[in-house]
């Protein structure tokens, strides 16, 4: 793969250099993925300048290093304004001009898959690409195909314009499609007693991994090691230790800086979240900057209103971490299987709180047994005249869900 030679100019927010190294070693990863090499890093602490981001006196020196290293690519650590956007690309003529925002989208826009996919990160490129449609500079090229037109280069600004206006009405049309039917299938869940946990988690903790090796599933998920495999949403079943069965999904990884757009045009996706039961943080242990990671996904989680969510911190990659690994949580290894009994366990225990009650079933509503043994522990049964008094452990909410349908006498009480 060869790949374009770029230059990260860093507008620095603060004076910590181990957060510089953080960010940049992140990009550098970023544009790896869209095939751009940054080796040459330039960084400025100031003030952002309206027209440049940089200082003018500071981008006049990156032109012209820029020239003599043959840099075809320059990206920029923070969003830039569609006055930036136009001024930049007027300044450096020939040279890519990109965004850590726009960065992420290019990103996000190769991995989508389903048609699911491929309308929210569409949706959300056009929307951040709309009002930077200045000229038919640099960045108006990287639109592509496919906006009912036949390019930028063939057309005039204004007819693209209303056509990106179009297509996007479009999109946020089969959006809203998406989220109705998403809400039908949640309510569908629901009704049927099944808790649903889900994974959170930064890029590439191995969220995939431990999501196939939990669910031992016919059908795995694509796990490899790169950002941003998973966009959409994936279901599968996995059994507890009891023979509980729970649902596990998983969904798009978050970063630091998660671009706004993004979250708009993912709504669909991250209200999944909201109808969790239990949420499991997966963390990376081989990465040096876990903790950072941690703390941006937990950021992400309160901008979502999901850090009351029961939640279990999942500390992953344990075959290839030295030392020994933080106590708030479960330390495993998805891909070796280490300690995931135990994490089936703790799932357990998060789903179904031990509250022992007793439950009568009428003989002539025995067929319901079977459902009550698949999300309840029977712990004993006695035959009585009007039926079997079931003493069960298990949620209280599962224990009413199912006396609404035997209509059976009210719950017996605690033990």
């Amino acid at each position: 793969m060869i790949l374009k030679k770029g230059l990260i100019c860093y507008l620095a927010k603060h004076e910590d250099e181990e957060e510089i190294a953080y960010d940049v070693a992140e990009l550098k990863e970023l544009l790896v993925n869209i095939e751009i090499e940054a080796a040459t890093v330039v960084v400025q602490r100031r003030r952002p300048d309206v027209n440049y981001l940089f200082g003018e006196g500071k981008v006049q020196e990156v032109r012209e290093q820029a020239a003599g290293e043959g840099i075809e690519a320059v990206i920029f650590n923070r969003e830039l304004s569609p006055r930036q956007v136009k001024a930049l690309e007027d300044l450096f003529e020939e040279v890519e001009i990109w965004d850590r925002t726009q960065v992420v989208l290019e990103i996000f826009s190769r991995r989508a898959r389903s048609r699911e996919g491929k309308i929210q990160v569409d949706l959300a490129r056009l929307s951040y690409l709309y009002p930077r449609m200045l000229g038919l500079g640099g960045v108006l090229s990287r639109l592509g195909g496919g906006i009912g037109t036949r390019g930028p280069g063939e057309t005039k600004l204004e007819v693209l314009r209303r056509a990106v206006r179009e297509h996007i009405h479009g999109l946020k049309e089969e959006m809203a499609a998406v989220r109705q039917s998403r809400a039908v299938l949640r309510q569908q869940r629901q009704s049927a007693g099944i808790p649903v946990v889900s994974l959170v988690g930064y890029t590439n903790a191995g969220k995939s991994t431990l999501l196939n090796a939990l669910s031992q599933s016919s059908q795995p998920a694509l796990a490899e090691d790169r950002l941003f495999v998973t966009l959409d949403p994936l279901s599968r079943r996995i059994h507890l230790p009891s023979g509980r069965t729970a649902l596990l999904t998983d969904t798009v990884g978050f970063i630091r800086d998660l671009p706004k757009k993004l979250k708009e045009a993912f709504a669909a996706t991250l209200e999944e979240l909201q109808e969790a039961d239990l949420l499991l943080h997966v963390i990376d242990l081989t990465s040096p900057y876990w903790e950072q990671q941690a703390m941006a996904v937990d950021e992400i989680l309160g901008e979502l209103a999901l850090d009351d969510h029961l939640l279990i911190k999942v500390y992953n990659k344990l075959d290839k971490f030295e030392g020994d690994p933080p106590t708030d949580g479960v330390a495993v290894s998805a891909l070796r299987g280490a300690n995931l009994d135990l994490l089936r366990q703790l799932i357990e225990n998060a789903l179904f709180p031990e509250q022992e009650l007793e439950i009568l079933v009428p003989y002539d509503r025995l067929n319901e047994v079977g459902r009550l043994r698949d999300y309840l522990k029977v712990m004993a049964e006695e035959y009585l005249g009007d039926g079997v008094r079931f003493t069960v452990r298990g949620r209280l909410q599962d224990l009413e869900r199912l006396r609404a349908r035997l209509r059976a006498p009210g719950l017996a009480g605690n033990k």
